[in-house]
């Protein structure tokens, strides 16, 4: 009795605080991803990567090399 009285309680995050952890970690990534991706590895300003014409370019280069 005295040991279960010594262990201190666990805390558990319910499904949903799984899900919004995960979904939070796979966002940070995807952004280090792309920052790492677009200015490190390639040659343009980071702040680049957050502004829509960037994405709308990568976009149409994507949809013209599938068809």
């Amino acid at each position: 009795m005295t040991e279960q009285r010594k262990r201190k309680k666990e805390t558990r995050l319910t499904p949903l605080g799984r899900f919004m952890l995960a979904l939070f970690t796979m966002v940070i990534t995807a952004v280090i991803g792309a920052l790492i991706g677009y200015s490190i590895i390639g040659t343009g300003d980071p702040i680049e990567v957050f502004m829509p014409d960037t994405w709308i370019h990568l976009s149409d280069v994507i949809v013209r090399s599938l068809f």
